[in-house]
């Protein structure tokens, strides 16, 4: 379904694990280039356009990406985007980091995580937040709990995965409810034992979190039902690419945009597209509720000092990391 086997947030400050895996996966990503997704070349385009090679993970955050690959957005712009999927974020990071890949989708806690273990991340635009018609996150309620509001959770039992954009959520969802949190990394093993009541409560992605509901489960309140925003994800680049490319980042920035565009004018026209590169169960896919689309933007200041100040609350930050070296404004 999504994110088979793996964690569903970035770096946790293990910087020495992903120093470890960098090697392995710079290997593996250029022997599994065979599966990247490369548009194919236009006749008379020169034969020097960049190559940005891009990881992504199975998320609706990335729909823009497939669909200027496929609709030949990225080529009608002068680039060769190389889309490299992941169904790992320590692997995705680690080939970001070893220079495997150039650019990928990440939040922002992962940024700064990687950031503070020395890697010189930029964040180049915001990518996609939850809206009032959209959740991305939830916290859902076991199926066989009496649980129906955040009152309700104090003291019960819910399973995140540590220090990553999911626990940076609930905590704010929950503000001050004490809840026991559970480290369920694998996102499907947490809806499985969710939805088998070995947990009262889990804190889910979209798709699986409508899953969820769609099994039964009850929604107990998700990102959307704020009154401010929290989840986001956002585009990075390595620093050293910008420095040496930077006209083709904006040119990346500017295809992007063209599909969001195309995108948000006809969603469902791209809804087979989402549900085959997302792994949408097909007991929701009809149905599920396609997101609205962003044009690059500056991630915002306020949000990232937000985040900041959690992680400097769980202790997770060794340096200053600041707003100015994170963000690239296009200069």
């Amino acid at each position: 379904m999504y994110k088979d086997e793996n964690e569903d947030g970035g770096i946790t400050g293990l910087a020495g694990l992903l120093i470890q895996a960098a090697a392995i996966v710079a290997i593996g990503v250029i022997v599994a280039s065979s599966g990247c997704i490369t548009p194919a070349p236009k006749q008379g385009l020169a034969g020097n356009r960049t190559v940005i090679r891009i990881g992504l993970m199975p998320d609706e955050a990335t729909l823009p990406y497939y669909v200027a690959a496929a609709e030949g957005i990225f080529d009608s712009y002068g680039l060769n985007v190389e889309i490299v999927p992941f169904m790992s974020a320590m692997e995705r990071d680690s080939a970001l980091i070893s220079g495997s890949i150039d650019a990928a989708e990440n939040d922002p806690v992962g940024v700064i995580l990687l950031r503070d273990a020395g890697y010189d991340i930029k964040i180049v635009s915001l990518e996609l937040q939850e809206t009032p018609d959209k959740m991305r996150f939830a916290i859902i309620a076991s199926p066989i709990s009496d649980i129906s509001s955040v009152s309700d959770l104090e003291g019960k039992t819910v399973a995140i995965s540590r220090n990553t954009i999911i626990e940076y959520i609930t905590d704010n969802l929950i503000g001050d409810v004490k809840v026991k949190k559970t480290e369920v990394k694998k996102v499907p093993l947490r809806l499985q034992m969710l939805m088998s009541g070995k947990i009262d409560a889990a804190t889910l992605p979209e798709p699986l979190a409508s899953y969820a509901l769609h099994q039964g489960a009850r929604l107990v309140i998700s990102d959307s039902m704020l009154n401010q925003t929290i989840s986001q994800t956002v585009i990075v680049f390595r620093a050293d690419f910008i420095d040496k490319n930077p006209g083709s980042v904006h040119r990346f920035l500017d295809a992007y945009g063209e599909a969001v565009r195309r995108i948000n004018t006809n969603p469902e026209r791209y809804r087979a597209l989402m549900v085959e590169k997302t792994h949408i169960p097909k007991q929701i896919a009809s149905n599920y509720t396609m997101a609205t689309y962003l044009q690059p933007r500056t991630y915002p200041e306020a949000d990232f000092e937000s985040v900041i100040r959690w992680l400097q609350r769980k202790d997770l930050l060794s340096r200053a990391v600041s707003y100015d070296d994170t963000i690239w404004e296009g200069e």
